[in-house]
């Protein structure tokens, strides 16, 4: 070893150690920050992300009851459609079948409470129920019914001028006989058929009931108290009449003098009912028709099928193969005297009732110049048809079904004339046997559809007030007499009168183109809702059964307006609906 090194190792053992050194304290009462910033970072984060979720869970729940609430709307506009089409195949039966199920104006089995979304609680089950004002036969307000409302029991009011073009060869009376009855007071003629009935309607002025017909008619001459296009381009907001037809109701609006309280009354909710509510800020019965307002009575889709009640069409009685005719009435009215008459008075017959008896008769009184009866050498037979040439066509054209009351018919020639009489007596016993053969099998036009005329069994007394062609004692006689349910087959018929002993042939002849026992188009209001809860759908839907399948003619979404019914009324069948 080296001596360098060796002293410099002795020198390192003999080198002071160094002593640790002591760690300083804080002076007394401060202390050491804590770093813990990161901490409440973190805090603040899951606060915000926990708020955020809450509130997007909210949001999604909000969305959800949202969906949910409107699927429930859906499934109560799918109720109203449901009820809709369950109308249009009930209407696509015959009238026969329909009468076997219940019939149509009053069938709570039918159209209360129909269940479209089955369930065991009152939130889960979806109905429909279609509901009509309830007007008894003097046209008072009593309740509510379950059922359809017949179109052809309100005026058609595009055919106003129908009955002025037509009133010369509908109406008879007019022609031949200016003062046929006392009671009238003046002539009347054929503007005024129109006029009475619209002033026939509560509450109606004839400044409004000239200025509808001139807003109907085809010219721009005002009537006296009507008004034209010169009237309509002063307004503020000018515009032309529509000198047609019209499409709604509603468009009777525009007509000058018709206001929605003359059109709509109270009835503010649109249900045929004058609620509580609606009663306080009206100074009018809430049990009279006229609280409804004029659109209880108007409407423009009256119109009736020409075809039997088993659907199939009726016979034409003026058609020109007189063979096949008479084989078509010995099939459907089975009685071959019948049958046999209608065909031989297509050749040589001569009606029962002519104009002048009609014309003269019309009066309060009968006279003893009416026409006599022509003397007859029998009741006509079957076997009398020998003597009848079918093959050669007819000359005589049947008017009306009546021309074969108590007609009488020529044959022979020479000494063997004879001049026999018809099987169809002008008496209440016989009538009540052949009318509804008559008027339920055939007819004297080739049509389909008839518009306009007004069902005397559903319509309000007002209406048939309105028909200048009745005098007052007899349409209240009619009246009382419709309350009465009778059963008889005639009350589908609008000659019952006639065969009840009310009016006579003449006057029956003569209201046959005013008036009629059926109709094919037809109202409802249908709502369609929850059993529990405030969620629903209410529409008013016109249907047209003059076709094979029944058209859709109007559809008018009233949901705006309220449900316009309690559930109670409605219908619910759900164990909880009570609770």
């Amino acid at each position: 070893m080296k001596p360098t090194t060796a002293l410099q190792a002795m020198a390192n053992r003999l080198r002071p150690t160094a002593l640790p050194r002591r760690r300083r304290r804080p002076p007394a009462g401060r202390q050491r920050r804590r770093h813990g910033m990161f901490l409440i970072l973190v805090l603040i984060v899951v606060m915000i992300a926990t708020m955020a979720v809450y509130s997007f869970a909210e949001l999604m729940l909000a969305y959800d009851e949202s969906v949910q609430l409107t699927a429930s709307r859906v499934q109560c506009d799918l109720a109203v459609e449901s009820g809709g089409e369950a109308t249009r195949l009930i209407l696509a039966e015959p009238r026969t079948t329909r009468d076997e199920m219940g019939g149509v104006l009053d069938n709570p089995a039918l159209f209360r409470g129909v269940n479209i979304v089955p369930g065991t609680s009152a939130v889960d089950r979806v109905n429909f129920t279609i509901v009509a004002p309830n007007l008894d036969e003097t046209g008072q307000f009593s309740g509510v019914r379950f059922g359809l409302q017949n179109e052809s029991a309100r005026l058609n009011i595009n055919t106003l001028l129908a009955l002025e073009e037509n009133s010369s060869s509908l109406m008879p009376i007019l022609e031949l006989s200016e003062d046929a009855s006392e009671d009238a007071g003046e002539e009347m003629d054929a503007d005024n058929i129109a006029l009475s009935l619209l002033m026939a309607l509560p509450g109606m002025t004839v400044d409004a009931a000239d200025s509808i017909l001139d807003w109907l008619d085809e010219d721009d001459e005002p009537r006296d108290y009507g008004a034209e296009s010169e009237y309509y381009q002063t307004l503020t907001t000018p515009y032309a009449p529509k000198n047609g037809p019209i499409d709604s109701i509603e468009e009777l609006l525009l007509v000058k003098g018709v206001t929605p309280q003359l059109l709509f009354g109270v009835d503010a909710n649109r249900n045929g009912v004058v609620d509580v509510a609606e009663q306080q800020y009206a100074a009018v019965d809430a049990g009279s028709a006229s609280s409804l307002g004029w659109s209880a009575y108007l409407t423009v889709h009256g119109v009736e099928g020409n075809f039997r009640d088993d659907g199939t069409a009726r016979i034409n009685v003026n058609q020109d193969d007189l063979e096949l005719l008479y084989a078509e009435l010995s099939e459907a009215l089975g009685n071959d005297d019948w049958a046999s008459f209608i065909a031989a008075y297509r050749v040589s017959g001569e009606p029962g009732a002519t104009l002048a008896s009609a014309a003269l008769s019309a009066g309060a009184e009968e006279s003893d110049e009416q026409a006599e009866t022509p003397e007859t050498d029998g009741v006509w037979t079957a076997a009398a048809l020998a003597d009848v040439d079918l093959s050669g066509g007819g000359g005589t054209t049947i008017t009306q079904l009546l021309d074969l009351v108590d007609a009488t018919i020529t044959i022979g020639n020479g000494d063997n004339q004879q001049v026999l009489s018809s099987p169809f007596l002008n008496t209440p016993v016989a009538m009540a046997v052949y009318m509804p053969a008559l008027m339920g099998n055939l007819t004297t036009q080739e049509y389909e559809r008839l518009p306009g005329r007004i069902n005397l069994n559903e319509c309000p007394a007002e209406l048939l007030y309105g028909i200048p062609l009745l005098d007052e004692e007899t349409t209240a006689a009619i009246i009382e007499a419709r309350a009465q349910d009778t059963g008889s087959e005639n009350r589908r018929y609008e000659t019952w009168p006639l065969v009840e002993g009310l009016v006579t042939i003449d006057q029956m002849r003569m209201l046959m183109p005013l008036l009629t026992g059926g109709g094919d188009a037809y109202r409802a209001q249908i709502i369609g809702y929850y059993e529990k809860g405030n969620l629903y759908s209410r529409a008013e839907v016109i249907i047209d059964a003059t076709t094979i399948n029944p058209d859709l003619v109007l559809f008018r979404d009233l949901s705006h307006l309220g449900r316009g019914f309690d559930i109670a009324v409605l219908g619910a069948m759900a164990l909880d609906v009570a609770q």
